[in-house]
């Protein structure tokens, strides 16, 4: 048999009922049956995806990988890839749908655009009430750029983008000490962008999201990722720190209007009240700089308070 021109990496872990709508939308897709095989790496989940699993009866060959403990997207990613017999990695999460021409606008992204990293569209599902979140999350990112325009590195997310393996290989794969939410994408961008890949955004190869947490949820996500992840993606990468908003701590010296607005919107007395009134607004209108706030709040607050917990 010949090698698949695309492997489907899905990390997954205990969602075995939007497993199973993700793999029946792969099973409706006019890409030829033989270029392509799907990767389902279990990411120890404490119900097994086996039952999702084996009600999959698409033409695409399923390969699964059931890893014995809970290891992180980082690690699930890479179990994938280096199973991966294809040229191409399409990354997908677990909660996501696709059209049925998702792998040929996949396949012909690279076919245009060799080399290059391709990021797809995102959009929430119909099941999804829309809310002052998925609004502004559809609206950032490589939503906010037009088809096949050239996107900032910061932009690759692995919910839906492809790669070529042989370019995962050269950077390194995923670093699978990120264990916990959020900064694998981000790094693995920025080392992609380091040996000169570009990106650009497919509109053609489209996904459905079918998941979508509340605001303060999201924002417990963002603390989680300054206090578990940031320490290490500035340990490796400090220049990020600009990009992330968090230059501002490190800037010795003299009085600056700029800096001591942050340091004051990160007083709890500030930060309380925005947050309850986003809390009540959640489900009509909020300005986009107030989710910006929020988030960036938490995630800069859990990367000092990791900071304060490291030993001297």
């Amino acid at each position: 048999m010949p090698k698949p021109l695309i492997s489907v990496i899905v990390p997954t872990y205990d969602a075995p009922q939007l497993l199973s709508a993700l793999l029946a939308s792969l099973a409706t897709q006019s890409f030829p049956h033989d270029a392509a095989e799907i990767i389902v790496v279990d990411d120890g989940s404490p119900n097994s995806s086996e039952t999702a699993l084996q009600s999959y009866h698409g033409p695409l060959t399923l390969r699964p990988i059931y890893l014995e403990s809970h290891v992180g997207r980082a690690r699930a990613r890479n179990a994938g890839i280096r199973a991966a017999l294809g040229e191409v990695i399409v990354f997908l999460d677990d909660d996501m749908t696709v059209n049925g021409d998702f792998l040929s606008a996949h396949a012909q992204f690279h076919r245009a655009h060799p080399g290059e990293v391709a990021i797809g569209d995102i959009r929430f599902g119909p099941g999804i009430v829309p809310s002052a979140l998925t609004r502004y999350i559809e609206t950032r990112g490589a939503q906010g750029f037009a088809d096949g325009e050239p996107l900032p590195f910061k932009c690759f997310v692995t919910g839906n983008s492809s790669v070529r393996l042989e370019r995962l290989l050269e950077v390194g794969l995923f670093d699978e000490r990120f264990d916990a939410y959020g900064g694998e994408d981000l790094e693995l961008g920025y080392r992609l962008h380091g040996a000169g890949a570009s990106f650009r955004l497919s509109v053609a190869a489209g996904s459905l999201h079918h998941r979508a947490r509340p605001l303060m949820q999201t924002s417990e996500l963002m603390y989680t990722y300054g206090r578990r992840s940031l320490p290490l993606l500035l340990e490796k990468h400090p220049e990020l720190a600009g990009l992330l908003r968090l230059d501002f701590l490190h800037v010795p010296g003299r009085f600056s209007p700029g800096r001591l607005m942050l340091q004051l919107a990160l007083q709890p007395m500030v930060y309380a009240p925005i947050a309850t009134w986003a809390h009540w607004r959640q489900s009509k209108r909020l300005p986009a700089i107030c989710i910006d706030y929020l988030w960036w709040y938490n995630r800069t607050t859990g990367f000092l308070d990791s900071r304060k917990s490291q030993p001297g």
